[in-house]
């Protein structure tokens, strides 16, 4: 009988496997949606899809990325976890945590929102140098090409297309997305480093890159690290995807709203001013409550150790 989950690997050795298993999940997953948005709209949609023309069938582009995220993240996620340890639900910190601590999550993620789009209007004005202008310009319209084809994916017109942009834009995400970066790729950086908030930082740098949206690196990045520290004091990947899942989803629900206002999509692009004050309170109440977290955490963490129910 095979035996599955190394201790002995190293943690570069991990790192590839798990790049390994990403690619093939993408391919996989990628070509069965291809083929599966062939068979349901037909091989004409599916070459304006591939000529770029996504807008032609926003169905069969929603189809594709949604089975690609569930291949490019979940699956290889699972395997790679599988892999890794006997127990793949205790690596990937599959624990339970105490309902105060969701409730602060959200509560995080609404309070932090003002701080983040400070950040957004702080990277939208960085400039690069002079001799740096072609790649600024290059990054400038790759910006505005992933941020065209959002605004085409968030055009929302009833109740069903809401419920299949949360799916797409954040129950994947926030589930898929977390599982890599902070279930699998922090835990070998911890274990490359020895020190977690190396770790944390590096896996959030690394996230924001991943979304190839130059202009929006800040706030991303800010977001990524949070999420990080959030799973190492709760023990609990649960947490930082309901994090993910919340900042996602008032993206899409806001977009939502807009839309059934009469509103133009426009203006969820845009960043919005806060007065100075505003920006205060939004950093003390965030910091009070990423502080009340920690120590939630800690007494929960105890408590389980002490009932010896805790996991590792």
């Amino acid at each position: 009988m095979p035996v599955y989950g190394s201790t002995e690997r190293h943690p570069l050795i991990s790192l590839i496997l798990l790049l390994l298993l990403i690619l093939a999940g993408l391919f996989v997953f990628t070509l069965i949606g291809i083929i599966a948005g062939g068979i349901l709209y037909g091989s004409q949609d599916l070459l304006k899809f591939f000529s770029g023309d996504f807008s032609n069938n926003l169905n069969l582009t929603k189809l594709i990325q949604i089975v690609s995220a569930i291949g490019m993240f979940i699956v290889p996620a699972l395997f790679f976890a599988r892999l890794e340890s006997v127990n793949w639900m205790r690596y990937l910190k599959f624990n339970s945590a105490s309902p105060l601590l969701f409730l602060l999550v959200v509560l995080l993620m609404f309070s932090s929102t003002p701080m983040l789009e400070l950040s957004v209007e702080v990277n939208q004005n960085m400039k690069l140098p002079s001799f740096m202008q072609d790649l600024e310009t290059w990054m400038r319209n790759q910006e505005d090409h992933l941020a065209e084809l959002t605004k085409q994916l968030l055009k929302m017109n009833s109740a069903t297309t809401l419920a299949v942009n949360l799916l797409m834009l954040a129950v994947l995400p926030a589930i898929g997305e977390e599982l890599i970066f902070r279930g699998s790729l922090q835990k070998i950086f911890t274990k490359m480093i020895a020190n977690y908030h190396f770790a944390i930082w590096i896996t959030a740098i690394i996230f924001s890159a991943f979304h190839m949206q130059f202009y929006g690196f800040l706030p991303r990045m800010l977001l990524g690290a949070m999420f990080g520290y959030l799973l190492v004091w709760s023990n609990s990947i649960w947490i930082p995807i309901l994090a993910h899942f919340t900042n996602n989803a008032i993206a899409v629900m806001s977009a939502y709203l807009y839309q059934q206002q009469g509103l133009s999509l426009e203006k969820i692009n845009e960043s919005q001013s806060f007065s100075p004050v505003f920006y205060l309170a939004s950093l003390i109440l965030t910091a009070v409550l990423l502080w009340f977290f920690y120590n939630q955490s800690k007494r929960s963490i105890l408590t389980e150790n002490t009932n010896g129910t805790g996991l590792d």
